[in-house]
């Protein structure tokens, strides 16, 4: 019983003359007035005669179990007794293994006892199961914990037969092979820590460690260790298929994401940002990533200084909102981007990184000076012309329609403007022209698409519009740079702007169609006052009187 110092409890190894021969550390430290290292100490020192009576007859050779439980009175050198839980076994070598349980400590517990209870508590409440064997792997002890884990049924605990109960572990595992192989492993070499992880039939998954346990040199045995961890596995499960449909969706979307940590290193580039690059992420430095992954600005000449780069800038707290910029790839493709990102913040509001999306622009670019270079630009104002417009239209509503989105169209049109040439003559009326295309063209983002129609008309084009109410609130402030701004210059001739709007997919889906309704809706702004905004309905119409909604465009400047 080399494990014998190292049980939990109290304990006694006494012959059949009921001498006792050793006593644990346990023992020794609950009756501290004798010196059992001396041995030759009775039991019936410890205990009144009639329970060395009532033992004696428990362990006489008619009895059929070996293993005896009483509870019986002791005492330990202070005026009250103590009352314990008594477990008796007999040995092989005719010894008897006495051990004490649920002694009363309240009345008599040195401290060292009392610590030695707080061990035994822990050892029986352990959230794990925990099995000692000695250095033949026979079982010792076990705590209540691995009972209630492994469902050792209550005969095989009355009898504690070692091959029952391993039976009883063994047809629980879906490896029992494996189980066994391990334990072996562990017999032929001692001093091996083992760490894994076992399945079970019924679903759970244990958690097993396994440790020896020396006094110098020698070997007494080992313990078992094994925690249910199938909730823990199943959290983790969880977390390992919810970051599978992340990554998932990050590798599909046709934007490029690029992702830092909270010490501002890159953590990420999704599929599209690897292609942008012509590259995948890599340890650099923060102040050299423009040049190694040459990031440069719209001119596609001058590389951006670190703090323009649209990741640092989000990094330092920065909105950044359609900022425009290039990248060349590792193959010397340009690629023109739209850039949009932020800081990141967990829920105590610390920062743990930042991120940037990267929208590539380029083929829209790319049409859009291919056609500005084939003259379809209006000579007065430099806008574009009807055929550009409609050109770069049908490219976007193509592009809309793959990606879901809306474009809205703004039909423009000067109230009295014929007044202004009247006058003040036809050069003042091409200057007021002019002014306008300018002023329209300062307020409007880079991806919006401006044109004359001709005469005092315009036509804009709102790519990635959000709704209907995004593009009239975008119409009502052109009306009113129109009647603060400009029309002071003329006071005498009234100037305003009535303007119609048509949103794709809702009015149309080709662009002659689009144009027509806006056109049909700014008729009808005319019609109710002019300056205002009017929105064509969502089926298509034949007369002006049946459009839909008008609204002024009297609001404060």
């Amino acid at each position: 019983m080399d494990l014998f110092q190292y049980l939990p409890c109290p304990a006694f190894i006494f012959e059949e003359d009921f001498i006792i021969s050793r006593a644990n550390d346990a023992a020794s430290s609950l009756f501290n007035h004798y010196a059992f290292n001396e041995g030759n100490v009775p039991l019936a020192s410890l205990c009144s005669q009639n329970t060395i009576d009532d033992l004696r007859e428990a362990v006489s050779p008619s009895t059929i179990d070996n293993r005896i439980k009483r509870t019986i009175t002791m005492y330990n050198g202070d005026l009250d007794p103590i009352t314990v839980g008594a477990c008796l076994r007999i040995l092989p070598d005719n010894t008897v293994l006495l051990l004490l349980t649920e002694h009363d400590r309240d009345k008599s517990c040195s401290p060292g006892c009392r610590k030695l209870r707080i061990l035994e508590e822990q050892y029986q409440h352990n959230p794990a199961g925990i099995l000692l064997v000695n250095d033949r792997m026979e079982m010792i002890s076990y705590n209540r914990r691995f009972l209630e884990l492994w469902h050792i049924p209550e005969h095989i605990q009355q009898t504690r037969d070692e091959n029952e109960s391993l039976q009883a572990v063994l047809d629980q595992l879906k490896d029992p092979e494996g189980f066994l192989a391990q334990v072996h492993e562990l017999y032929e070499h001692p001093k091996q820590t083992s760490t894994d992880e076992i399945d079970l039939k019924d679903g759970r998954v244990f958690y097993r460690h396994s440790f020896p346990v020396y006094s110098g040199e020698i070997y007494h045995g080992r313990v078992w260790y094994f925690l249910d961890i199938t909730s823990l596995k199943a959290a983790q499960r969880k977390i390992v298929r919810q970051q599978k449909f992340q990554r998932a969706i990050l590798e599909h979307i046709q934007d490029g994401i690029v992702a830092c940590n909270a010490r501002g290193q890159l953590t990420m580039f999704n599929r599209a940002g690897r292609e942008i690059h012509g590259c995948d992420l890599a340890r650099v430095p923060r102040k050299e990533w423009a040049n190694y992954y040459q990031l440069y600005q719209p001119d596609g000449e001058t590389l951006l200084t670190t703090d323009e780069i649209p990741l640092v800038r989000a990094f330092q707290g920065q909105d950044v909102h359609n900022q425009e910029m290039v990248v060349q790839s590792r193959n010397g493709d340009k690629r023109e981007l739209r850039v949009n990102g932020q800081a990141m913040y967990d829920n105590d509001g610390s920062k743990i990184g930042a991120v940037v999306s990267l929208h590539d622009i380029t083929d829209l670019n790319k049409a859009r000076k291919k056609l500005h270079h084939l003259a379809y630009h209006d000579d007065l104002t430099g806008l574009a012309n009807r055929r550009l417009f409609h050109d770069l239209l049908k490219q976007d509503i193509s592009r809309a329609g793959r990606n879901r989105e809306k474009t809205a169209i703004l039909f423009l049109d000067l109230d009295n403007f014929k007044q202004v040439n009247d006058r003040y003559g036809h050069q003042a009326g091409d200057r007021l022209l002019i002014e306008l295309a300018a002023s329209l063209r300062h307020r409007l983002r880079e991806s919006d698409i401006l044109c004359r129609w001709g005469g005092d008309e315009f036509v804009i084009a709102l790519p990635e519009i959000a709704d209907s109410e995004m593009a009239c609130r975008v119409a009502k402030k052109i009306c009113r740079v129109v009647q603060y701004d400009i029309a002071d210059q003329y006071k005498v001739c009234g100037l305003t702007m009535s303007i119609g709007v048509a949103v794709y997919p809702d009015n149309g889906t080709s662009p002659d169609n689009l144009i027509r309704q806006a056109d049909m809706a700014m008729y009808l702004a005319k019609q109710k006052g002019k300056n205002r905004v009017c929105l064509a309905q969502c089926e298509p119409i034949a007369e002006i009187s049946s459009m839909g909604s008008c609204r002024p465009c009297t609001n404060p400047r």
